[in-house]
């Protein structure tokens, strides 16, 4: 039965909160999987390359204590890649999927619905003023 010259290729289901630390540096399969499935691209503000085509950066340096597990690896593509670990950059995890960058260009949040330069402007503030608090006299 079935089509000639077909094939089925069946997947474990894969829990994309589920947290399964390795001790090694290098990075399993089924944790690289993972992780791809939740960013589904580079983490660096605007850059759109597919995960599958990136490098998984240990955000926390495995050196460091940072362990290997979808918490602490996000995906970035070779050139954000090392454009973060020479230090010109750097990236924070806020939650699973969304991440604060500084650069020398500003402040930019990337999370599942796109990039938000949070860099303040001149003559701007960070946040609106609360109508509820007069300003100071």
């Amino acid at each position: 039965m079935g089509t000639p010259g077909t094939s089925v290729l069946v997947r474990p289901v894969i829990d994309l909160n589920g947290h399964q630390p390795v001790d090694s540096y290098e990075i399993p399969d089924r944790i690289r999987r993972q992780v791809e499935l939740a960013d589904h691209h580079c983490t660096y503000p605007f850059c759109t390359r597919p995960a599958e085509r990136c490098d998984l950066d240990h955000n926390v340096p495995h050196a460091q204590g940072g362990p290997t597990c979808r918490c602490n690896l996000n995906p970035k593509c070779r050139g954000h890649h090392r454009y973060k670990t020479s230090g010109l950059a750097t990236c924070r995890v806020l939650s699973p999927g969304t991440y604060l960058w500084t650069l020398p260009s500003g402040l930019y949040l990337v999370d599942p619905t796109g990039t938000y330069d949070l860099t303040p402007r001149p003559g701007t503030t960070a946040w609106p003023a609360d109508p509820a608090d007069p300003p100071d006299e």
